[in-house]
């Protein structure tokens, strides 16, 4: 529930609001202590407002069972909120809401392609309101940009889904990761640069470091973007190599096929001065079972290394055994 200098605050932003904004609500007639709060935040919102801010119960609910409420104005319905807008998250709520009832010249037209964007916050975190001010920026000015605030708390299975640890966790389009507070100008380059081709070794990184590399295998088998892994894997930094590393084996669980494409780049790196580089991917060639890799590794036997030697044996032997 809103406090007497909450309400004050909203009724100070509604002052100036020149045209009408409404906050619809889904899910309010779910028995929680989530749900109610939620329901009642809105309708005080709207009853302190001067008819500024309306109310309104929608239809069918954002996420089917998971209570939700969105802003609606004249300008699209892309901001949704699975959190709670009290507390210190009141103040970027309101931010939104006034900006989307300023006249159309104000606002910026909406270009590009679409982009999803998932903030996780929580009640007590100090650094959640400053993320949830920047997406909420850019929103305003871009209806082909979707976003989602959600409670991580209140919806630890999304949290799990994203593998979020901390708050504020944001991910871009299901794919690239940011954790802690990034600005909005930052906010709108990672958006941009996934707007474009070529980002997926820079979101396949994310969702590594954010410990969803079997989200990432998911991602290079259907969009066969198993390329996209290989500047990871040649990484001189060893913990980035066994990210990569990781997320090429689940690959390979997914689909054994998916990684066909770069036996030829894998090829190249059993030359790589890196010892542990040329151990790993002889390994690796084995597991892919391409008979393309052959004449390589029968080189690689012969590797100063005797790891590096050993691991080619291997692979040999095992393309040996899953040809027909």
């Amino acid at each position: 529930m809103l406090s007497d200098r909450d309400l004050m605050r909203v009724q100070e932003v509604a002052g100036g609001m020149t045209r009408p904004v409404t906050i619809e609500v889904s899910g309010s007639h779910e028995q929680s202590p989530f749900a109610d709060n939620l329901a009642n935040v809105a309708r005080q919102i709207a009853g302190v407002s001067g008819d500024k801010i309306l109310w309104e119960e929608a239809e069918q609910s954002l996420l089917p069972g998971k209570p939700s409420l969105s802003i609606v104005s004249g300008f699209g319905r892309n901001i949704h909120y699975l959190a709670v807008p009290e507390g210190h998250q009141l103040e970027p709520f309101l931010t939104a809401l006034s900006r989307l009832a300023q006249d159309p010249g104000v606002l910026m037209p909406a270009s590009g392609t679409s982009a999803h964007v998932l903030v996780f916050v929580a009640a007590m975190c100090p650094h959640c309101p400053q993320m949830v001010r920047s997406v909420l920026s850019l929103a305003v000015e871009d209806a082909l940009m979707t976003v989602q605030v959600v409670d991580a708390v209140q919806f630890p299975d999304l949290a799990e889904r994203y593998k979020v640890r901390s708050t504020p966790t944001t991910i871009v389009n299901d794919t690239l990761t940011l954790v802690g507070a990034v600005s909005r100008e930052d906010l709108a380059t990672h958006v941009s640069v996934l707007r474009e081709s070529g980002a997926t070794t820079a979101v396949i990184e994310s969702m590594i470091e954010s410990g969803r590399a079997e989200n990432a295998a998911e991602l290079v088998c259907k969009e066969h973007k198993a390329r996209a892994v290989l500047p990871i894997y040649v990484s001189p930094e060893f913990s980035r190599r066994m990210g990569a590393m990781v997320v090429l084996e689940d690959a390979l669980e997914i689909d054994p096929r998916c990684l066909d494409p770069i036996v030829d780049d894998l090829i190249a790196v059993l030359s790589h001065e890196d010892v542990g580089l040329r151990g790993d991917t002889a390994g690796l060639l084995g597991k892919i079972g391409s008979a393309r890799a052959i004449p390589a590794l029968k080189t690689a036997i012969e590797d100063p290394d005797p790891d590096v030697r050993e691991a080619a044996e291997e692979a040999l032997a095992l393309i040996e055994e899953s040809r027909p």
